[in-house]
């Protein structure tokens, strides 16, 4: 932050029109809306309190607990499956010091073993660390943690070895893909670390799960085809149960060993569970599970690997050339309803153009008005979908108008004048998604169309003399004396033995935000040399 507020306050001094943040202001304006809110939150529980003690409804009491973070939410959703053991403490402490993810799988795992001591229960401890992860991983506001998973046992193979069942009931559908894919892996490693053996399917259970999908009529994101049910269900350490959902019953392989209920009858009907977490979770969820079972060398998970890679087309290499050809993901055209729009087809321009750093609101407005903040869309990469929030530093439409002309538009005076006269939308302009959603769906970057950022360091690149640097001013309309001093140019800088980060930094804010040099973008092409020839392609083409 210091940097910035150091960079910002360069810039002002030279005359360019930057915001400068009063960090330490925001600071103290958020703390005191948090003690607002919890002033407010008191008094509203004290009002439900004394409602509540009049006796008129079901309890005396306030169903609901308060609570103040992920941590305290989790201890008091589970306190009847904890028994009095406490773990608000660690826990907070486990997702200060890394990722959600991560901090499920230990917090499940120390919760297990910590019961197992305590009561020597194998599958109670089971029971109550998988919980606890789950519920971390959502967030401790579901009902995933305490309805989408109905039962923990211990069953055993066919060559009398124990292995862990869990049952996997249809609220567990509001917990997403991830978590269930995610709870299975907690559910191994609490196995493993309570000395539980894998489990060994047998030839009927591996062909009652494909009887079942072929069976089950809900909606699903994706239904693996036979082979890779096989796969998943004779490799997975753990054995995906759960109870009968649906009133199909399986002809086949009505009667199997293991698929039964805990008094020993059989579950003859389809299991909604099962379908949810091998379709929904582990074959779609299987890149973010792969990154967790690499990063923490988790064994026994390396089936998992095909599965994350289904899609990705083999890199082709020639020579020492490598293509950079994005492969297309077509997945997500296989779920259009009939009365939606497409806004775009698989890596095909007239798209939205990627970013890194919303939606532009003309974007939003020139597509009829179908997209509007919270609105879902369905999207190629780099995951399934996204929600719509509209973001004014980026670039809006492309349009082509009925007299030839071609422009983009950034404002609505400037949309609603041209409406009538627009031919075609050439592109819908770009679209911003965070590195961050890359980085969680461990997915490859893809390379964005030229972009003013882009164009900002190219200019910086060639600004490598002051004569250019004088031609620069002149060509947008203003003094030398308004720029920053010295030049942009990372060899001069090194040369001079000055700060190159700071100063290159301050010319890049230059053009990134300089609104006026933004509208002379094009005079200055040709100040990018070789880059000059190259800007309609990447401009107005997504590749």
């Amino acid at each position: 932050m210091g940097c910035c507020r150091g960079a910002c306050s360069l810039m002002s001094n030279n005359g360019a029109d930057l915001l400068a943040i009063d960090s330490e202001r925001l600071k103290a304006e958020y703390a005191a809306y948090e003690t607002w809110l919890e002033r407010r939150t008191e008094e509203v529980y004290q009002l439900a309190s004394k409602a509540k003690s009049k006796g008129l409804d079901f309890e005396n009491f306030v169903e609901i607990p308060r609570a103040s973070d992920l941590a305290s939410r989790t201890e008091k959703l589970l306190e009847t499956y904890l028994d009095g053991m406490k773990i608000e403490d660690e826990l907070r402490a486990l997702l200060l010091a890394t990722d959600r993810e991560s901090a499920s799988i230990q917090i499940a795992i120390d919760v297990a073993k910590k019961m197992h001591e305590d009561t020597a229960d194998l599958q109670k401890s089971i029971d109550c660390g998988l919980r606890v992860g789950l519920a971390v991983l959502t967030e401790a506001v579901l009902v995933a943690p305490l309805d989408g998973i109905g039962d923990v046992r211990i069953l055993n193979n066919a060559d009398g070895s124990e292995f862990l069942s869990i049952d996997f009931c249809g609220p567990i559908r509001a917990a997403g893909g991830t978590a269930q894919a995610l709870g299975v892996l907690i559910g191994d490693s609490i196995r493993r670390e309570l000395g539980v053996s894998r489990y060994v399917p047998t030839t009927p259970e591996v062909e009652r799960v494909k009887e079942e999908f072929g069976l089950y009529r809900s909606g699903l994101q994706y239904k693996p085809p036979p082979e890779e049910i096989e796969v998943i269900v004779r490799a997975c350490p753990v054995m995906v149960n759960g109870e009968e959902t649906e009133r199909i019953e399986c002809s086949g392989y009505k009667e199997v060993r293991n698929i039964e209920n805990s008094n020993g009858s059989p579950r003859t009907r389809i299991r909604g569970g099962v379908m949810l977490v091998i379709g929904e979770g582990l074959c779609l969820k299987a890149p973010k599970i792969q990154k967790h079972t690499e990063r923490l060398q988790i064994p026994g998970w390396e089936f998992i690997a095909q599965f994350a890679k289904k899609g990705v087309d083999e890199e082709i290499k020639i020579g020492a050339f490598k293509p950079r050809k994005i492969p297309t993901i077509s997945r997500f055209m296989e779920d259009i309803i009939a009365g939606r729009p497409v806004f775009g087809e698989p890596g095909q321009p007239g798209g939205f153009r990627l970013r890194y750093a919303g939606i532009h609101p003309i974007t939003m407005e020139a597509m009829g008005g179908f997209l509007s903040v919270g609105t879902q869309m369905k999207i190629e990469r780099p995951g399934k979908a996204c929600a719509v929030t509209p973001c004014t530093d980026l670039e809006g439409p492309t349009i082509l108008l009925k007299d030839g002309a071609f422009r983009r538009i950034e404002s609505i005076t400037d949309w609603r004048k041209n409406k009538s006269d627009v031919l075609t939308i050439w592109d819908s302009g770009e679209i911003l998604i965070g590195f961050g959603e890359f980085l969680e769906n461990n997915k490859n970057l893809v390379p964005s169309p030229y972009n003013r950022d882009w164009w900002s360091v190219d200019l910086a690149e060639r600004l490598d003399m002051p004569q250019k640097v004088e031609s620069f001013a002149t060509l947008l309309g203003y003094e030398r004396s308004t720029f920053p001093p010295g030049l942009p140019f990372n060899g001069a800088i090194k040369r001079s033995g000055e700060d190159g980060h700071t100063i290159f930094e301050t010319w890049f804010l230059v053009g990134a935000k300089s609104k006026k040099s933004q509208s002379h973008m094009a005079l200055l092409y040709p100040l990018l040399g070789i880059y000059g020839g190259l800007i309609c392609q990447f401009h107005f083409v997504q590749v």
